[in-house]
């Protein structure tokens, strides 16, 4: 299979060449969604808070997720298609502007009065579409930007961009929230998307367009089939790789794990009466592990490991350290420290994999593949989700204080929070069992021998 392009990772671009300046832009535009990612994050903190005061229940919380994820799942194939034919920094352009609208109207139904729970998950619908067009165009241009030795290190950046709004936002939100308004919050996020919009100045190269992308003005059945043939070219692309397919499969089953992580907020919540402050610790601790973990991975990228050995691993030791302790434990501390162990290892799986596909998908088709990969991971959102806010509010919840307590209450408890806690338990042990099949497959198989050689 052909690569993006030549390159080597101990490759060195010098001052002043083609690479350079790609590096440069890359971390102008990466600087600028930054910004934006922080202050977007401290909006979802304060609605999750908000919607806690409101109805002290996991539900309306599992729903704000899932409205997000379900726009991502729809709409990431429109995303892909726009960032190959229409241009990475106009994709750029259009996301940050419609993040900008949405947060504008919150800001202006708040300030009339009128905010509600119904216009808050439209706008996370919204929000959700904007994420959707930013994704595909954001790593794609890691691609057209960067070395391809330097691939590793530019994806620890997005990881990066990440933890560090795992770290301020939490406190940024809980300070905002109870020094000012709801209404500053949204004035803070509107300002970043501004910020982004900015950054954005920089050129972004385009792909190089199949010959076949033109056609007859008037063509409206070929015009037709040619967008179906955009939309599904990724999910094609991805069925013929038997590789890159069975690692999209331990990648699903990985974040269905992970999505019951949505769990942690309320959990905490119920186990310490409601203490904000408490819950604000946690999601920084996980902040700062990532933060760490990203700036180790953009230091080192993966020190030559094997990408695929570099992913199970951190499934396993994710499992183990980042999810379990979450359930089995009621202290702040322990929280805390999974919190980071698994933020932590995080920016090493996710360089890892991305650089795999980067490495292997043509430049040309990146935006298509990597949205349709985005959808077959992130459709398990959805799916945890579904299940996730029902199995903790009417069914582990309630059983926790009846005849599941006597058997799991040893592990677990059984006070408020202990069925969610149950369920964070089964999901760090779905993550090591991903992981040890995976590593398993990758010894015995040759399936994956396209994904790494």
């Amino acid at each position: 299979m052909s690569r993006p392009r030549a390159g080597h990772p101990g490759d060195k671009a010098s001052a002043g060449s083609p690479e350079t300046r790609g590096v440069v832009s890359f971390v102008v535009i990466w600087f600028g969604s930054t910004l934006s990612q922080l202050a977007s994050a401290s909006t979802n903190f304060a609605m999750t808070v908000w919607l806690w005061e409101r109805s002290h229940a996991a539900l309306p919380i599992i729903v704000l997720e899932l409205c997000s994820y379900l726009a991502v799942v729809a709409l990431s194939p429109v995303g892909g298609v726009l960032a190959d034919r229409w241009g990475r920094r106009r994709t750029l352009v259009l996301s940050s502007l419609l993040g900008a609208l949405v947060i504008g109207c919150l800001w202006l139904l708040y300030g009339l009065g009128a905010l509600s729970e119904a216009y808050v998950y439209l706008s996370m619908l919204a929000l959700g579409a904007s994420i959707t067009l930013q994704y595909p165009a954001m790593t794609s241009t890691i691609t057209a930007l960067v070395p391809p030795g330097q691939y590793a290190r530019a994806n620890g950046l997005l990881s990066l961009s990440v933890s560090v709004s795992g770290v301020v936002a939490p406190a940024l939100g809980a300070f905002l929230m109870s020094a000012t308004s709801l209404g500053v919050v949204f004035m803070v996020d509107v300002a970043s998307y501004a910020v982004a919009l900015a950054t954005l100045l920089v050129r972004v190269p385009r792909s190089s367009v199949p010959s076949d992308a033109g056609g007859p003005p008037g063509d409206t059945a070929k015009a037709g089939a040619r967008l179906r043939a955009d939309l599904t070219l990724g999910f094609r692309y991805i069925a013929g790789q038997r590789g890159l397919l069975a690692l999209q499969v331990c990648f699903f089953a990985f974040f269905f794990a992970g999505m019951f992580g949505v769990l942690l907020a309320p959990m905490v919540l119920a186990r310490t009466g409601g203490n904000n402050a408490a819950l604000a610790g946690v999601l920084s601790a996980a902040g700062v592990g990532g933060v760490l973990g990203g700036l180790a991975t953009t230091a080192f990228g993966i020190l030559r490991a094997r990408p695929l050995y570099v992913i199970f691993t951190g499934f396993i030791v994710t499992g183990l350290l980042g999810q379990l302790p979450y359930g089995v434990s009621t202290s702040t501390s322990v929280w805390w420290a999974t919190s980071f162990v698994g933020a932590f290892v995080f920016p090493f799986i996710l360089a890892a994999h991305q650089t795999i596909w980067q490495t292997r998908v043509p430049v040309e088709i990146q935006g298509r593949v990597f949205a349709a990969r985005r959808v077959l991971t992130e459709s398990a959102g959805p799916i945890a989700l579904l299940l996730a806010g029902p199995l903790a509010d009417h069914v582990f919840e309630p059983a926790m204080h009846g005849s599941l307590g006597s058997s799991a209450g040893w592990l677990v408890g059984t006070g408020a929070g202990s069925g969610m806690a149950l369920l964070l338990v089964l999901s760090g042990l779905l993550s090591v069992v991903t992981g040890c099949v995976g590593f398993r497959a990758v010894r015995l198989s040759t399936t994956w021998r396209d994904v790494e050689d």
